[in-house]
Formats: structure tokens, sequence, C-alpha cells
């Protein structure tokens, strides 16, 4: 019997990438059709396989995937592996006969469970992906090393067709209410906050309460480092990221233009673009390899007709935010990932308080529908962005603002 490996966690690094190879035989096949009990004659009847497109007998499509048990249980961790999970996608057929290469690629390490994400694969002879996903692995052996950091995010793998949500700016106002509005449709939801861990914490716990799975993490979107810590998190904890909500913004203010320094342009910027441009890069693996995703960033009513004053700073990057949405729509389309936007109106939230009553009444008289928009309304919209309703959009922008904008 072959001996396995023994990594500890701290002896594994970030990118560290594991290789077999491996041709799998008529044997190997009518093997593992007598320990599944699935004899379908395009794996076990050479004669049935001629018949078919493929010419001949095709590998069990779990029998290729057990060369990711091989990787984890043998190589990557090895002996102190536990495998907590692993995603699957089967992108072309496997033929006997045919040789394959399994790669497992540490994408992410998370402390305080010892876990791992691995990137896995299967090519074939001609180098191509038949098969892909994300294993979550344990390293057994840590428990007091974990003791020590005190308590753990204990993961929790959504059963099968809970999507995933990672919602940036989700401790309050329109975040929070998207957080709730899609964890009632049955999402697992990543609650991101900056600052208010309280807020954060409250709305996972009443999702909780409505027999909802959430989990509050934090990080300053703006920073690169945290925005990997954070996506692996959100993969550690439950497994990868179907859908993203990117809904963090700074503070508002009105300033004249001649006033404005570029620290102004580039604290609008920081959130709206190079927070966006980094959490979409670390969530689009993950979300290829599952088959597809979808992303929704709230922009504005602003960039929509007539832009508010002394606001220059705020627009620009909103627009800014508006041309990276499009650009992603169009590359990431063959990849099934689709990239919509909300704009909303005036809405009456923490971060619209400044604002004196007057400015709210009259903005209402001047909307069609006779009121402001309400957090609800900004959620009700992302959530059929993000919903198979809608799998035939992308590039979107949908102005929720009471027919003040009509496309």
């Amino acid at each position: 019997m072959p001996a396995a490996r023994l990594r500890k966690f701290d002896e594994i690094s970030l990118g560290e990438t594991f290789t077999i190879a491996r041709e799998f035989t008529e044997q190997d096949v009518h093997q593992f059709a007598a320990l599944s009990g699935d004899f379908s004659p395009l794996h076990v009847s050479p004669e049935y396989a001629q018949t078919t497109e493929f010419g001949k007998c095709v590998v069990h499509g779990m029998l290729v995937a057990s060369l990711f048990s091989q990787l984890v249980g043998m190589h990557m961790p090895g002996t102190l592996a536990l495998y907590l999970g692993q995603d699957v996608v089967f992108r072309s057929p496997i033929l006997v006969g045919e040789s394959v290469r399994a790669i497992a690629r540490v994408t992410a390490k998370h402390e305080g469970t010892q876990t791992l994400l691995l990137g896995t694969e299967i090519r074939n002879a001609q180098d191509k992906v038949v098969v892909s996903g994300t294993a979550r692995v344990k390293v057994r052996g840590s428990e007091a090393a974990t003791a020590a950091r005190g308590p753990a995010i204990l993961p929790c793998a959504p059963e099968a067709g809970r999507p995933v949500a990672l919602i940036t700016g989700a401790s309050r106002g329109i975040g929070a209410e998207i957080a709730a509005v899609l964890a009632a449709r049955g999402a697992a939801v990543v609650v991101n906050y900056f600052q208010s861990r309280v807020r954060a914490e409250n709305v996972v716990e009443s999702i909780r309460r409505s027999g909802g799975l959430a989990v509050a993490v934090q990080a300053d979107v703006r920073r690169p480092e945290d925005v990997r810590r954070l996506v692996d998190t959100a993969h550690t904890y439950f497994g990868r990221t179907d859908w993203l909500v990117n809904c963090a913004i700074g503070s508002l203010s009105s300033k004249p233009f001649v006033e404005l320094g570029w620290s102004d342009f580039q604290e609008h910027l920081d959130f709206q673009l190079r927070a966006v441009v980094n959490l979409c890069q670390n969530v689009y693996p993950t979300m290829k390899a599952h088959g597809g995703g979808a992303i929704v960033n709230i922009l504005s009513q602003v960039v929509s007709g007539q832009p508010p004053r002394q606001m220059a700073d705020y627009v620009a990057a909103k627009y800014a935010l508006f041309g990276l949405s499009k650009a992603l729509a169009i590359e990431w389309a063959a990849d099934q990932i689709r990239v919509n936007m909300v704009s909303p109106g005036l809405t009456q939230t923490d971060l619209t308080q400044h604002h004196q009553e007057r400015v709210f009444k009259m903005e209402a008289s001047r909307t069609p529908l006779r009121r402001i928009a309400e957090p609800s309304d900004i959620a009700n919209a992302v959530a059929f962005l993000l919903s198979k309703e809608a799998s035939f959009l992308t590039g979107v922008n949908v102005p929720v603002a009471g027919g003040q904008v009509m496309a």
C-alpha cells in the first residue's frame, strides 16, 4: 500500500500545486461499475459505445473525479486531510484508455479553521480542461492552535441549489436590505462590513432567526489583501460564491468642483472602481469553475440624465463603475457570468441623513410615483437581476427611480 504524504497546515504555501497522471483502463471502468452499480452501456459495452458520438466507452464521471480524492488524501495535504466538500463541473468526457492529468492548487488558506481551498482540474492529452471545481479540505492535527486563536467560523456547505451571495457594505441601509431579501429567497449570505460590526452581526442574527444561512466578515474592500481574505473566508465557509453585489460606498458630501482635490476623487474611485475590480477578479475563478454566476453593481441615478450639482467626484466614480460593468458584461459573457447594474434614486438611509427633510419632500414631489425610493425597492431589483428569471440579461442598468428615469 503506498504511503500518504504528511503535510502540516503551516507547511503548505499559497499557490502550491500538485499533479498526478492516470490512464483509466477497461478493467478500472468495470471495477467501478461493480462498486457503484452503474452499468450503463455507455461505460461498459464497447459494442454500444461504437454506435454513439464518442465511438468508445466513456469513463464514469465520478471515477474521473476520484483523482481529486487521491490528490487530497495522498498528497495535498495527505495523511492529515479531512475532505469538507468538492464541487465538480464536467466539461468533456474521458474515453477509456485516454491519458489525463489531475491538478490541485492551493488558492486560499484559512487560519481560523485550518482549512484549505483548492482549485482542482483535470486536463486531457490535448491539455484541455475536462473537469474543474474547488475542494475544501481541513488539515487535522492543529486543534490546539485553532483553540488558541479563539472561536472559529465553522464551515457550513449549503445544500445543493442554494446560491451563495457575497454583499459588500451590507451592515446597514441598502446593503443590509439586499442581504435580508436574498436570504429570504434562499441564498446563503456573506455580510461584509467595514467598521459596523454590531450592525453586521445584527443583520446575520436576523437572517439566522428566520432560518437562513449568513456570516459577517469584516474587510475594507479598498485594500486588495482584505478583499482576498473576504473572498477566501466566504469560500471556506460556504464553498463558493455564486452572486456578488458591490454595494460598499464612502461618505457623501457636496463641494464645488474648484474646491475638490484629487484626494476627493480618489476616495470615491477607491470604493467604486478599485474595490470592484479586486472583488470581481477574486470571485471570477470560482464562478467560472462552477459554470457561471451573477454580479450586480450598485450605481446611482446620477449616471442617467442631469447629475446633481457639486458632486463631481462622486459622479465621476459612478460613471467609472458604469463603464467597468459594461466591459465585464461583454468579456465574461462567454463564461456565463452576468454583470448588471441597479441605479437607485434618492433613498432615505443612514448615508443620506445629512439631507434636510425638505430635500426628500421635494424629490418625492417631482417623482412620478410621488415618493422616494426605499431600500426594499433596490433590494428587490437586485434579487431579480441575480435570479434565473433574469438569466438572459447582462450589461443592463435598471433605474429604480420611481419614473424619474425612463429608458
